[in-house]
Order: C-alpha cells, then structure tokens, then sequence
C-alpha cells in the first residue's frame, strides 16, 4: 500500500493465469480501492466481475482469490488476516473464508494487496517412477 500526498490509496494485485502461463502485477484503481477496501470485498467484486453466470468451481473460468485487509501487516491485533474467495465445491456459489496467521501479512510486505489465479495449468504426465 503507498499513501501519496495527494491521499491516494494505492493497491496492487498479482493475477495468475495457468492457462497461458502468464503472471502480471497490476494496479487497482483508486476508486475501486476506497469502494471496496479489500478482503472479501474486493474478492466479491472480482469474483461477480470476472466469473460468468453457470461457471461450476472446478471450471477453468472461476477464479481463486486471496486478499487482505487494509490493516495488513500493521501494528493492529489480527493484521495478518486474509481472505480466500472463490465459487464452492459443496453449493457452486460464492464462498469467502478468511483465516489467521502471517500469510496476509507476509503478502502485504511483498508489495500485493491480493492474488488471482484462473485458468487450467497444462496436463504435465506422472513420471513412471511415481
């Protein structure tokens, strides 16, 4: 997170994609930071964007979100809290679950705000030994 002069809250997340074996750091926009501030709601945000109507959880486009809280990596009892969103296996509906430790902060200290992986990696055959 940077706070510039101007008081912009700059966010930025990692997006994954396995099926074209791409990685990208992009930038989230100002509005959309204040809007939806992070954890859960920027992962609903991204999951009602970017998942079509009838994607089951096992399909390639659903996504697998985590992110964290605007206090992550502070001072702040429970800073390293972060959110894991996505479609379920059990419902095929929206699921977030959020969980301790140092994982959200560890995040935020590597500069992301968030991480999204989508897509199907390509199918990579078993060793014989295995």
């Amino acid at each position: 997170m940077k706070t510039e002069a101007n008081g912009k809250y700059e966010m930025r997340i990692l997006r994954v994609d396995l099926s074209s074996e791409r990685i990208d750091e992009v930038p989230v926009n100002n509005e959309v930071a204040r809007k939806y501030v992070g954890g859960t709601g920027l992962g609903a945000k991204f999951l009602y964007e970017e998942v079509p109507a009838g994607v089951e959880w096992s399909d390639p486009d659903n996504r697998m979100m985590w992110f964290t809280g605007p206090l992550a990596g502070t001072r702040v009892a429970g800073s390293g809290t972060f959110s894991v969103i996505s479609k379920g296996p059990m419902t095929n509906m929206a699921g977030a679950s959020q969980a301790n430790g140092f994982f959200g902060a560890f995040l935020r200290f590597s500069g992301l705000h968030g991480i999204i992986i989508q897509g199907a990696a390509r199918k990579v055959d078993t060793p014989a030994h295995l």
